[in-house]
């Protein structure tokens, strides 16, 4: 009946008792809390979170430092909603402002010692593609043995804000990493190997999924049923540890499926037209939201989680584009999906111990029946408006 003949016995647990009801209660509300966190914890922000381009090549005593912005982070950062938001018209309004802001808050130290910015009169503030470059340069008293650089831009405004750094050093490879507002200082040791970025890229892919929503909810999605089996006597709760098994499958098949085009679509082997891509992710919540509550047998899952992994990998591989420098990708590649896969563990040990004791307390019929419905509408309804949103090409959550 079903899929009754792959759950043995042994997978399910067929009653809980009577007694410990107030307990169960909290259990159910406590799990279910701990749920909806994950789920939607992450705040909404003004707009996606965005990238500056910094460059600090060192010749001597003197550093010399290129910073890239996307206009509209100029103009918040400014705090000058009235400021235009195309690059020359921009520039025109605000010249001056845009290089004082810019030197004061990207600064330049040898150890403890500043190495303070040219006046901004002869900071150049010009159009480069779609960005406002900035290029100043700061002077040390003697030639730098510890290059520090602290970088305070567009934080105040976006704390999700990226900076992606390379420093040229004579003589040396060049350092890459991401800056972020809780690491925001480069320290290079002049004379020793460059600083590694490894744990920014690590720690890159973690901020992508935590503030990701639509990833979230797709991996909620996929979890929602693993912990109830269909058996003879009707719908049964599987116990803990077959459950985590079923989850540790469908989680590899989506692990291996998006970490394959994320690395082919990193690589320039793969490409899609963005909105294409937005669009089918969005449609995988809503359906597999809504698969929950149709076919709830977990036989699907992994085959679902495969094949839509496919394209979350090429979204996640969108963003990463961004980030990664020129040369060797290999490495921030590598680490950038390591802090994908542990963010995505992360959301798998809350949720499936918190759906499971809410179905342990509530009984797997009434889980099956009235929970599992519950949770699974919240995803499809936000799926299909982030899909509505990107086919329309409108903002409705401004998420």
């Amino acid at each position: 009946m079903g899929s009754s003949s792959t759950h043995g016995a042994r997978d399910v647990v067929v009653g809980c008792g009577r007694g410990g009801a107030r307990r169960a209660r909290s259990l159910a509300a406590a799990a279910t809390a701990a749920l909806l966190v994950a789920a939607m914890a992450t705040p909404a922000h003004a707009h996606q979170s965005s990238v500056t381009y910094v460059e600090a090549t060192l010749d001597g005593a003197r550093i010399t430092v290129d910073v890239r912005l996307a206009p509209r982070d100029v103009a918040e950062d400014l705090g000058d909603s009235d400021a235009p938001v195309e690059p020359a018209a921009l520039i025109a309004a605000r010249r001056d402002a845009i290089a004082a802001h810019v030197t004061r808050r990207v600064e330049l130290q040898d150890g403890d010692t500043r190495c303070p910015p040219g006046p901004p009169a002869e900071t150049e503030v010009a159009v480069a593609d779609d960005r406002v470059r900035v290029r100043f340069v700061a002077t040390c008293p003697a030639p730098p043995t510890r290059l520090v650089l602290d970088y305070a831009l567009v934080f105040p405004v976006d704390r999700n804000h990226t900076a992606a750094l390379r420093v040229r050093v004579p003589d040396q490879e060049p350092a890459d990493t991401l800056l972020s507002i809780d690491a925001a200082r480069f320290v290079w040791q002049l004379g020793e190997p460059p600083p590694s970025g490894a744990a920014a890229f690590i720690r890159q892919g973690v901020l992508h999924v935590v503030t990701g929503l639509d990833h979230v909810a797709f991996v909620l999605a996929l979890l929602l049923a693993v912990v109830i089996a269909r058996g003879a006597g009707g719908w049964q709760l599987r116990r803990l540890g077959p459950a985590v098994k079923s989850t540790a499958a469908v989680v590899t098949a989506f692990t291996v499926s998006h970490s394959l085009t994320l690395i082919l679509a990193a690589l320039g082997w793969v490409e899609l037209p963005g909105r294409l891509v937005e669009s089918v992710i969005a449609a995988s919540i809503v359906f597999t939201a809504v698969a929950d509550v149709v076919r709830p047998e977990a036989r699907w899952r992994i085959v679902t989680a495969f094949g839509f992994g496919l394209v979350h990998g090429l979204g996640f591989a969108r963003m990463l584009a961004e980030l990664l420098p020129p040369g060797d990708i290999v490495v921030p590649l590598l680490c950038f999906n390591l802090g994908v896969e542990l963010a995505q563990l992360a959301i798998v040990a809350i949720a499936v111990p918190a759906v499971w004791f809410l179905a342990r307390a509530i009984g797997a019929d009434r889980y099956r029946a009235i929970a599992l419905p519950a949770l699974a509408a919240p995803l499809a309804l936000f799926g299909a408006v982030w899909l509505l949103e990107r086919l329309a090409d409108v903002e409705l959550l401004g998420f």
